[in-house]
Formats: structure tokens, C-alpha cells, sequence
């Protein structure tokens, strides 16, 4: 058996970067996922897909253009809006465009329920994470994270 032998430098620092982001990044995700329903009754996605209707036009969107922005697969995200409209929070109907496509719109109880679990939210988004970082760490984040979103496949 090959012993595995980790870098030195940057070798070094690139592992303990990635290990500090994975494991910070998973514990943020459990902390909000938690908050939120606790708070709200709503999963991290949920709230996603809410806000996503939220700032689309018409509080709108089709099933693709949700999967492709929550990064979902087919089925996981028709079974999330399939609970979401049981709860009365969107309304799922068929494009008249395209009659293989479907549409989902937040309903006004849907966005009753995005406002009120934002600003709890928006709180301990604030708590576990914001209160923890300057403008300008911000700023990097935001430049490098979206560097390595461009560089990722769709």
C-alpha cells in the first residue's frame, strides 16, 4: 500500500484551505437548515427556491430555470415544489408557450411566508456569517467565488 504523503507550501495551505471551507461551509448549511425550520418549517432549498420566485418577474419561473439556478435534478426539484405547493406557497401550472414546460409561481401565501422567514433569516445568515467578515473579505469572496462558478460546467 502507497503511503500518502501530503505537500508542504502551498500544497499544505491548499488542504487546509479547502478543509477549513468544506467543513465551515457544510456547518453554516446544517446551522441555517436548522434555524429555518425551526423558524419557518422551510428547508434551505425551499427558502432558496421562495426567494428565487420572489425576484423573478411576475414571481415567476419555469421548472428548468429553477433547476438550473438551485442546482437540482429533475426529480428532486419536483418532488421540493410538489411540497411547496401542497403547503400553498407556489403554484405549479403548465407553460402555454411550450406545453412540455411548467411554471411556478409564488402564491401570496408563499411570499407571506419568504417575508416572514427572511428576516429571521436574514438574522442568523448575519450571526454565523456577516458579523464574522469585513466589506472587504466580502468583496474577495465574492470575487473568487464567482471566478469559480464561471469556471464550472453548467
Amino acid at each position: 500500500m502507497t503511503e500518502i504523503k501530503f505537500g508542504l507550501g502551498r500544497d499544505l495551505l491548499a488542504q487546509s484551505s479547502w478543509r477549513v471551507y468544506f467543513e465551515t461551509s457544510q456547518r453554516i448549511r446544517q446551522a441555517l437548515e436548522a434555524q429555518l425550520k425551526e423558524d419557518a418549517g422551510l428547508t434551505v432549498s425551499d427558502y432558496n427556491t421562495l426567494l428565487l420566485l420572489w425576484e423573478a418577474p411576475d414571481r415567476t419561473l419555469t421548472m428548468s430555470a429553477l433547476a438550473r439556478k438551485l442546482v437540482f435534478s429533475p426529480s428532486r426539484l419536483n418532488y421540493r415544489i410538489k411540497v411547496l405547493q401542497d403547503a400553498g406557497l407556489v403554484l405549479k401550472t403548465e407553460c402555454a408557450d411550450d406545453r412540455r414546460a411548467h411554471n411556478v409561481a409564488l402564491t401570496e401565501a408563499g411570499a407571506r411566508a419568504f417575508l416572514a422567514a427572511g428576516q429571521r433569516h436574514r438574522g442568523y445568515v448575519d450571526e454565523v456569517f456577516l458579523d464574522h467578515v469585513s466589506d472587504e473579505e466580502l468583496e474577495v469572496i465574492r470575487s473568487v467565488f464567482g471566478r469559480i462558478s464561471r469556471a464550472l460546467p453548467e
